[in-house]
């Protein structure tokens, strides 16, 4: 049974979409009055009350997020941002008494030859010395099995 909102296939019998969550039923009945409806109405047209609820959104699983990193050297103060290969932290330096980037690099897809990169890319970064348009790099490792860069 195709779905009339969105065209997904759904098996026989079934009341809703199993894609958007639409009632596949050719008359909806509210579950307030009673009362029949034409089908993809979204509101009782005798007395109001909503027919079809939106399925929530899906959500992806949160794992909690660290407090430190390195053996408690980097103090985590919060989350600055996460692209497509870094989740980046505010932390302090407690050996050195200074709040950093700590940049955790994700190990999806990063083989070795991915892993020498990064550490090539950062050697190099750390030879250009000081500049005003150059990110300093202060240490360089692994925590948990994942690089990171500060």
């Amino acid at each position: 049974m195709k779905c009339p909102h969105c065209q997904a296939e759904n098996r026989r019998g079934a009341k809703f979409c199993i894609d958007c969550g639409q009632s596949l039923l050719t008359e909806l009945l509210c579950p307030n009055c009673g009362k029949s409806n034409p089908p993809r109405s979204k509101f009782c047209q005798e007395c109001g009350h909503a027919l079809v609820q939106q399925a929530p959104a899906p959500t992806k699983p949160t794992s909690p997020e660290p407090t430190s990193f390195v053996g408690g050297r980097y103090q985590v103060k919060k989350f600055l941002g996460e692209g497509g290969k870094k989740k980046v932290y505010l932390t302090h330096d407690t050996v050195l008494d200074r709040d950093v980037a700590f940049a955790l690099i994700k190990t999806e897809k990063l083989d070795d030859t991915a892993r020498a990169r990064i550490k090539r890319e950062a050697q190099a970064m750390g030879r250009l010395g000081d500049h005003p348009h150059i990110v300093t790099v202060f240490d360089l490792g692994e925590h948990e099995g994942q690089p990171y860069m500060v």
